[in-house]
């Protein structure tokens, strides 16, 4: 396993694993660039930025003189699948059985018509920290379907997540057993 570092593709602020020839990113495991895809990624978006339209075959062609195998192209039809999803591309018509893609420039939000006022945006309740631990709690008995043994009581309040909250080993324990006895009486 390599450094970490964080993902070569403007869009993603994950952090890239993996070994020498494979880049996996953290946040979208079905993302992984072989390391001649991952070491041009800002030339391939140069590319893609001046061109109206275009194929891998066209990036293969253009940029990397059809030097490219067959799991090196399906890299990087990973990642303008990525980039799709993400709105960076647009797809487009076939072309000789194969996708076509444009670079997908963001046009301009209208504004709302006179008179009438902009949707509020929705506020997410802030939790508290008592609720934050019983959260994670409850993952835990779930986790272990309701039983486990000291190995895992050990494990659960030595967690940093856990022990963060500063609630001593006692009031975690009464928490977990009021936890337990809720998942045992939804089961029944």
């Amino acid at each position: 396993m390599g450094r970490k570092r964080t993902c070569e593709l403007a869009f993603c602020k994950g952090v890239v694993e993996g070994t020498r020839n494979k880049r996996r990113c953290d946040n979208d495991r079905n993302i992984h660039l072989h390391q001649v895809i991952s070491k041009n990624v800002k030339k391939i978006m140069r590319y893609i930025e001046n061109h109206e339209d275009f194929t891998a075959n066209d990036v293969n062609r253009d940029l990397f003189k059809n030097r490219l195998d067959k799991n090196e192209k399906g890299s990087m039809y990973r990642m303008f699948q990525a980039m799709v999803r993400e709105e960076y591309l647009c797809e487009k018509e076939k072309r000789e059985g194969l996708k076509v893609y444009s670079y997908a420039i963001a046009a301009p939000k209208a504004s709302a018509p006179v008179g009438e006022k902009p949707p509020l945006p929705l506020e997410t309740p802030v939790l508290s920290p008592r609720e934050i631990l019983l959260g994670k709690l409850r993952e835990f008995v779930h986790m272990k379907s309701g039983t486990w043994n000291h190995d895992d009581w050990l494990w659960l309040i030595h967690r940093p997540d856990v022990h963060a909250f500063g609630a001593s080993e006692g009031e975690i324990g009464l928490l977990l057993e009021e936890e337990k006895l809720r998942f045992w009486a939804r089961k029944q």
